[in-house]
């Protein structure tokens, strides 16, 4: 739906009939959203997440980051001349959770904007209410491709999403082995270009594994076998076994459990493969999944679709007042939640002032943030296209991160524009 009609009128409308007369003009308001401080004050961002329940640890970096944000803004002169604030409502992992909280950021917050964001099934009901407000909304590191479907089929102008999609990872993949091969890093360069493809029967793991036959099939990579495991599935000699009878080039896994990554990356290593990479998507970057493969892992090389990229995040004087601030590592999700708070922003800093950017159409705040030049973030530089997703993929914009694991630690190594270090190969 476009609300372009009487977005022109409503923050403005909630800000001159102030806090107090929201409830006794309920009925009133109900085409309009909330927002902001009655015309007057600083920004006001609400910034939802799971800060409390089972993904409560990554929620607590994702408002530590949001924080560090603010406090790096304002120290810069905020925006407009005005310190921003920050309010924050708790998913609690469910999309009931997100949907009544950014309600009530809205309508009882009154923020100017909505930011944050984890879960994709969360992200996909708070749109709609960000929507039925006219309150700009910039997702961070919710990844389905469902997300920029809806957006795009229901005219959604005010959102946007930040994190790139799990296509990310097959693209990524695709372009590393492409690079090793001609790079001849490793055991690289193959002739017979075999690989092997182990999957988690997950969603997750099955739509990934299924994306990497399209990816490898445009670089000329045999997929010789297609394997299903399961979620708590932790031996795996005998699926080891037959795959080695095939002399693969390549045993490529994608698993979300810490005991399946690490067991499978073990199992691998004892299992006489000769000249072979093991290449696994996102378990090994768990740091239980690499305790529980101990050495069996080194130089096994691992991916994720988007994270921290510390040399863009030093540029910025982010890891250092992270380090000054916290005594925890800034994770992948700080990273994105930092970057979440900054470019909204440096989005509102576009407009005239606040009070243009509180009248501003949705379709007036879409064309502002699809027409910035990109901004330099904490996964990458983020420029929006004309869908509504942050543009991915590259160094350029937002590139997958390979790692090789050595002695138990996660060494950033690839795409070498970004890399922190360079690969071991002593480990081949």
């Amino acid at each position: 739906m476009s609300n372009t009609s009487r977005a022109n009128t409503r923050r403005g409308f909630l800000r001159v009939c102030g806090a107090g007369a929201v409830g006794a003009l309920a009925g009133c308001l109900k085409g309009f959203g909330g927002g902001g401080s009655k015309g007057e004050g600083g920004l006001k961002i609400g910034f939802y997440g799971p800060f409390s329940g089972p993904a409560s640890n990554i929620g607590q970096q994702k408002k530590m980051a949001a924080n560090l944000a603010r406090e790096m803004i304002n120290k810069d002169g905020g925006v407009g001349g005005q310190d921003i604030t920050l309010a924050f409502g708790d998913s609690e992992s469910q999309p009931s959770g997100g949907r009544n909280e950014v309600s009530r950021l809205i309508q009882e917050e009154q923020v100017d904007a909505m930011g944050g964001g984890f879960h994709s099934d969360v992200a996909l009901t708070t749109i709609d209410v960000t929507n039925q407000h006219d309150v700009p909304q910039i997702i961070d590191e919710a990844v389905s491709s469902e997300i920029v479907a809806k957006i795009n089929k229901n005219d959604l102008t005010n959102v946007f999403k930040t994190a790139p999609p799990s296509e990310a990872y097959a693209v990524g993949w695709r372009q590393l082995i492409s690079q090793f091969q001609k790079q001849k890093i490793g055991y690289f360069p193959y002739q017979s270009k075999k690989i092997a493809l182990i999957g988690e029967d997950t969603s997750y793991g099955l739509s990934i594994m299924d994306l990497m036959k399209d990816e490898l099939n445009k670089i000329g990579w045999n997929v010789i076998s297609e394997d299903e495991v399961g979620l708590d599935e932790t031996d795996f000699t005998s699926l080891l076994s037959r795959i080695k009878q095939n002399n693969p080039d390549i045993v490529w896994g994608v698993q979300t459990s810490s005991s399946g990554a690490g067991n499978l990356a073990k199992q691998f290593a004892g299992a006489g493969f000769e000249n072979t990479h093991f290449f696994h998507n996102y378990g090994l970057t768990i740091e239980q999944a690499r305790k529980t493969a101990g050495n069996a892992a080194n130089g096994a090389i691992t991916l994720l679709n988007a994270g921290r990229v510390d040399k863009l995040l030093k540029q910025q004087g982010v890891l250092q007042a992270w380090n000054n601030k916290y005594d925890a590592e800034m994770t992948g999700s700080a990273a994105l939640s930092y970057q979440n708070i900054k470019l909204i922003a440096e989005y509102v800093r576009s407009f005239n002032d606040l009070e243009a950017f509180r009248s501003a159409s949705n379709d007036q705040w879409a064309n502002k943030v699809l027409n910035h030049n990109p901004i330099k973030g904490g996964t990458g530089y983020i420029k929006y296209q004309k869908n509504h997703q942050a543009a991915w993929g590259s160094p350029e914009t937002q590139s997958a991160l390979g790692y090789q694991i050595i002695d138990g630690n996660l060494n950033f190594v690839w795409p070498p524009k970004l890399a922190a270090k360079q690969i071991d190969g002593s480990v081949y």
